[in-house]
């Protein structure tokens, strides 16, 4: 299992123990995301890795 498989299973893992109110807030958020990276082909990928960098700079 390569390192991003297993992030993104401790991801899913996490959204799975949140209430159902909040999975589904963050299910809701996850299809728009992936609608733009749709929408934007390659423009949509360097704009989701931009604002997921600006996050990670945050903290």
């Amino acid at each position: 299992m390569t390192e991003e498989q297993q992030t993104l299973l401790i991801i899913r893992g996490h959204i799975a123990g949140l209430p159902e109110a909040d999975r589904k807030g963050v299910e809701l958020a996850a299809q728009k995301l992936r609608e733009v990276v749709t929408t934007h082909n390659d423009h949509g990928r360097l704009a989701l890795a931009l604002v997921g960098a600006e996050l990670a700079a945050e903290d």
